[in-house]
């Protein structure tokens, strides 16, 4: 499906306001849990939660006998085209010993509007990235450059980072806790499921705030239904008599 841009814009916003746990918990719910990146870590991070559409680019091993493309190295081209409110996804097939991107690369990408960058590999001059606001995950750092060590060799196609499957245009959503990707076809349903996790939580830390027990808050139980469907209209508590007689109505009931 394709999407203006503000439409875009609306849509990472309002995933920005889901953390990779519970999009996670919801896409597993869903039966996707194929979805959750292994072996990446925050290199620069601000505890924010950043969303984005997926763009993808592939490293490759170099090799002398194989020319560079006549059209220049295939990912300054994408760095050119990327637009504001993405997410770069690299596949750097997980080494370590080199960086596949550095500071002039994060430059260009922070001027275009990238919110993250995710490297199944290694980065470097990562105080420059926290400095152009960009959050960068990677499986590490290194002061090395790649070159002719490995070669970018495709972008916008089907990569795995992390031991997952990312497609062009997938969400993703990143956080100190992980990465999680979030399909296109299934972004409604997860938004949708993500408002009703939302009032379910700042219901219960209420709960929490006015004293109740565990037993009462969480996981919210049959007989706090109710009482939680009135708070997210009206914005109102139940008594703690209420509580206790509405845990009651429920054990007879069962």
């Amino acid at each position: 499906m394709t999407l203006t841009a503000e439409a875009a814009e609306t849509l990472r916003r309002q995933l920005e306001m889901i953390s990779s746990s519970d999009a996670a918990d919801i896409l597993r719910e869903g039966g996707m849990s194929g979805v959750v990146m292994r072996g990446l870590r925050p290199i620069v991070q601000d505890g924010r939660t950043v969303a984005g559409r997926a763009r993808t680019l592939r490293f490759l091993p170099d090799r002398e006998d194989v020319p560079v493309s006549a059209t220049g190295p295939v990912s300054r081209a994408l760095y050119e085209s990327m637009e504001s409110g993405e997410v770069l996804v690299i596949d750097a097939m997980g080494a370590v010993e080199h960086a596949v991107i550095g500071d002039m690369m994060y430059s260009r990408l922070a001027y275009r509007g990238v919110k993250a960058i995710i490297v199944d590999g290694a980065v470097r001059d990562a105080n420059a990235a926290g400095d152009k606001g960009l959050a960068v995950h990677a499986v590490g750092c290194s002061p090395r450059s790649f070159y002719h060590a490995v070669r970018a060799w495709d972008v916008d196609q089907d990569i795995q980072c992390g031991g997952v499957l990312v497609r062009p245009g997938d969400w993703i959503v990143a956080d100190i806790d992980g990465i999680v990707v979030v399909p296109a076809a299934v972004l409604p349903q997860v938004l949708e499921e993500a408002q009703v996790r939302r009032d379910d939580d700042r219901f219960s830390h209420a709960l929490f705030a006015a004293g109740c027990e565990l037993g009462d808050v969480y996981p919210l139980p049959a007989h706090m239904r109710a009482f939680r469907d009135r708070f997210v209209r009206e914005g109102v508590l139940p008594t703690a008599a209420q509580i206790l007689q509405a845990r009651r109505h429920r054990k007879r009931d069962t």
